[in-house]
């Protein structure tokens, strides 16, 4: 037997037991030729006393180990010297005089310290991946994320929900992001492409039958990577027949209900409900009020439309402009001007000409000395501003006025401690636009091709397409997307409109979709569903700045696999089985 209990379970109730433990050397110190040692496995720490005078072999062999030998020990629990206590351990109160050790490995020295918490070089990290899980940072959010995991497999299991496995090889569909590409040996010059989602799969799955669909999904996109973004990343995805926007709604949130009570017990989150719901907040008044389709609503800073005033207002940037907003900043007068400039430049580099400013009670500044008084009355009056607050202004089209205003709002709340890490905000973000304009100025699905457009606006799908709104819905915690979903269109006349209004040819239709037309002929319910991002879900519980932190083998900011050293060149001869010749670049 390699071990009897794990190094965090033993107490004063099992001193004078025999026990046997196993683990890595955490610590080693010798104290007057008596060596103690902090022996450590997945579960916690437990000191163990090797005394030359209960066993000199055992003794002898404690001196040659250093930090993370792996180390069998056995001997008599026994409570610690007066006043050695160590409330820092489960185990504190009691230690093992060993009386045998067998060194079951042993360890090179590590190229960081992994008994201490400390910052080391990410990319470090990533190429001795393996040494970073045993930190117990790294154990806590693997922990963290196989009970959250739990908590909504049986979640949905109670619910009713079946867990149907999709395949990972699957036809390549334009769905937004680019796709890996899997090229078929037997089908020369043909391709499978990793899923983006199951998104047509789990929709097929509702043709099928399938009344509740779930799977914990492995998803895959090949785009450009940041903080809360993976090649490959696991999603919970729900599918549902016969409901509407409600139902999946209520699903969704009651599962996050479960989530928080079980897994954040320290969050405040109640607060935050109306009456027992997630708040529910439209994309256009997300964007009016928060200047983003996400927001943090652990604090105000709410936004105050001001254009109709500033049409006569006396200063020419903001008479010239269709929308003026302003975000009131309380005792915002103690930004220093440094502050201001800084927050000049995030508003810039979001797409904003400038960042105007008042100083409540002060004369100072281009707006105060341009604007006429009384539009300076109904600012102060309409944003209820006091002497020592800010006022910042965001001009130009819509969306020039509130998104960069958006981005100075969240760094206002920095600087002013205003994101309690102990909140949970969660909210709806619903009535998101069916269509949106691409850089070249062409048309696209905001969410994807078979999101149902809402009733009231559906006769407008070809007349005016970029005023349409979809029955698509996010579930947005603390400024960040979890994930989303929507109610799916069914009829296969509706889905084939859908196609042309984006631009696609009847051919092209057929060539990428038509698998799911076939289908919605044959008496598809209604249906829609909901797909969460799991990584950062377990990031905001884990209180993670991202989602690397979360997952056990995360790539680089590269899509790079530092540890295995992926992805890499290929053997000529496997090269010409799957029908592929590389191109050297000039």
């Amino acid at each position: 037997m390699l071990r009897t209990h794990h190094c965090n379970q033993l107490r004063p109730s099992d001193i004078d037991t025999k026990v046997t433990l196993s683990g890595w050397v955490n610590n080693r110190r010798d104290h007057g030729g008596i060596i103690f040692v902090d022996l450590r496995d997945a579960k916690g720490i437990t000191q163990i006393v090797l005394d030359p005078s209960i066993n000199p072999e055992a003794h002898a062999a404690a001196e040659h180990v250093r930090a993370e030998w792996v180390l069998k020990a056995t001997g008599t629990v026994r409570a610690r010297g007066e006043g050695l206590n160590n409330p820092k351990l489960e185990t504190g109160e009691i230690e093992i005089a060993i009386d045998n050790l067998e060194i079951l490995n042993q360890a090179q020295t590590p190229p960081f310290e992994l008994n201490i918490e400390q910052e080391v070089r990410e990319d470090l990290r990533l190429e001795y991946r393996y040494l970073d899980l045993r930190r117990a940072k790294m154990q806590r959010n693997l922990r963290l994320r196989h009970d959250m995991v739990k908590v909504i497999r049986n979640y949905f299991d109670a619910a009713g929900f079946m867990d149907v496995e999709t395949p990972i090889m699957v036809k390549g569909t334009p769905e937004g992001s680019r796709e890996y590409l899997v090229p078929s040996r037997l089908h020369r010059g043909e391709f499978y492409v990793l899923p983006q989602s199951p998104q047509q799969l789990k929709q097929l799955l509702m043709c099928g039958g399938v009344d509740k669909y779930f799977q914990i999904a492995r998803c895959f996109r090949d785009e450009d990577l940041r903080g809360d973004r993976q090649p490959e990343f696991t999603q919970f995805e729900i599918e549902m027949a016969f409901c509407q926007q409600e139902d999946v709604m209520e699903v969704i949130e009651n599962c996050f209900h479960e989530l928080t009570e079980k897994c954040a017990k320290d969050k405040e989150w109640k607060s935050y409900l109306e009456n027992r719901r997630f708040k529910q907040i439209t994309w256009q008044t997300a964007l009016e009020n928060y200047g983003s389709d996400k927001p943090d609503l652990r604090f105000g800073l709410e936004f105050v439309d001001m254009t109709e005033e500033a049409k006569t207002c006396g200063f020419g940037v903001f008479e010239s402009v269709d929308s003026v907003r302003v975000m009131r900043v309380p005792e915002g007068g103690k930004l220093s001007r440094k502050d201001i400039d800084d927050l000049t430049d995030l508003a810039r580099k979001h797409g904003a000409g400038g960042l105007a400013w008042v100083r409540v009670g002060e004369d100072s500044g281009p707006v105060m000395k341009n604007s006429k008084p009384e539009f300076i009355k109904a600012l102060i009056e309409k944003t209820q501003s006091q002497e020592g607050d800010l006022i910042f202004f965001g001009a130009g089209t819509f969306l020039q006025s509130v998104e960069p205003l958006g981005q100075v709002r969240l760094a206002v709340a920095d600087k002013f401690g205003l994101k309690d890490p102990n909140h949970f905000a969660y909210a709806w973000v619903i009535d998101f636009p069916m269509f949106e304009q691409k850089e070249d100025g062409s048309m696209q699905a905001a969410h994807h091709p078979f999101t149902r457009p809402n009733k009231e606006d559906i006769d407008r799908l070809e007349s005016d397409p970029m005023s349409v709104r979809s029955y698509a819905y996010d579930v947005v915690l603390n400024g960040v997307e979890l994930g989303g979903g929507s109610i799916r269109i069914h009829e296969p006349e509706l889905q084939a409109k859908m196609f042309e209004v984006l631009g696609l040819s009847k051919e092209e239709t057929e060539m990428k979709f038509g698998h799911i037309l076939k289908a919605f002929k044959f008496g598809t319910p209604p249906h829609g569903g909901c797909a969460m991002g799991l990584d950062r879900v377990v990031m905001l519980f884990a209180g993670e700045p991202n989602i690397r932190e979360v997952m056990a083998f995360p790539k680089n900011q590269s899509a790079q696999d530092l540890m295995l050293g992926a992805p890499s060149p290929m053997p000529e001869k496997e090269l010409e089985e799957q029908n592929i010749r590389v191109i050297e670049e000039d």
